[in-house]
């Protein structure tokens, strides 16, 4: 017995060192790895944009907050901010909208709906540039497909991309078309998975669809809308390969997002200070709207 609790004493002893090993070896590689590409970029970067860029010496002259004042007095700053505030918040809401409806839609159990599913979530599965690519074919003013049939119909010359009152528009269209079906497939899981006995119950009181959709199923689907919508809002925040490939930020700034001007002072004007300005203008902003956005998240959760 002597033996045993000297013993058991012992392995007490070795065990927070044996654990603080474990811990290391299991978390070490993340650790390295968030060091590596996450903190030394966002590090590096915010020196950067402290920084103004000489291109015939290849150094950085330290200025302060200099590139930061530019880029508020810098109206194609603005537009780009207006332009992604449009297409955030417009293409989220579309997305949202036509994804719930279709989930419930597709809830009704159609013949057929399976293969329908299927189809629908092509597009979802190309690429962001590929997408701008196709569409920019399609829409060419010369010889696109789209172009064709809307001249079929006595709609000459569309300028689809080339009005800079439409050109948005459609970059709103494209992107909705492309990232509708994630929202529909995250609420139709979700609508899957809901109890049916609430339905049926609804149904025997005398409630018509309608009345079950709005008191019953957009509730209880609620979690899984917002969960969507955040995933879109972030994603459609820092798009630039659509707008590479679709319009390439024109006409002029029309279309140009704040990812996409990040990206043309960075590797186009080589102005590296100010390009890293506006991306961490863009860092800022998100961590603001995630903050209040997930707050407003935790109190619906409650109240459902």
């Amino acid at each position: 017995m002597a033996a045993t609790a000297v013993e058991a004493r012992a392995r007490r002893r070795v065990a927070p060192s044996q654990g603080r090993r474990d811990v290391v070896l299991l978390l070490g590689p993340c650790v390295l790895y968030l060091l590596a590409f996450s903190i030394f970029p966002l590090v590096y970067s915010l020196y950067v944009a402290l920084c103004d860029y000489d291109q015939v010496t290849g150094d950085f002259t330290f200025i302060g907050l200099g590139n930061f004042r530019e880029l508020f007095s810098s109206s194609e700053f603005w537009q780009a901010t207006r332009n992604t505030a449009i297409f955030t918040l417009g293409g989220v809401t579309l997305q949202v909208l036509l994804g719930t409806a279709l989930a419930l839609f597709f809830d009704q159990r159609l013949r057929g709906s399976a293969l329908v599913r299927g189809i629908l979530i092509l597009p979802m599965l190309l690429t962001p540039i590929v997408v701008g690519l196709m569409w920019r074919a399609l829409l060419n003013p010369d010889w696109g497909l789209l172009t064709w049939l809307v001249g079929k119909v006595g709609i000459d010359d569309p300028q689809w991309l080339s009005d800079p009152g439409t050109a948005l528009r459609v970059l709103l269209v494209v992107d909705t078309w492309q990232w509708m079906p994630f929202v529909f497939i995250i609420v139709f899981a979700r609508l899957q998975a809901l109890p049916r006995e609430v339905f049926e119950a609804g149904e025997v009181d005398g409630a018509s669809w309608w009345q079950r959709t709005k008191h019953l199923t957009l509730p209880l689907l609620l979690p899984a809308i917002i969960f969507a919508a955040i995933f879109r809002g972030i994603d459609a925040f820092r798009t630039f390969d659509l707008v590479y490939g679709l319009t390439g930020g024109g006409p002029g700034q029309a279309t140009t997002t704040l990812s996409f001007e990040a990206f043309q002072n960075g590797f186009s004007f080589f102005r590296y200070g100010y390009a890293s300005a506006v991306s961490y203008f863009m860092v800022v902003v998100m961590a603001i709207g995630l903050t209040v956005l997930l707050k407003f998240v935790r109190i619906r959760r409650e109240e459902i």
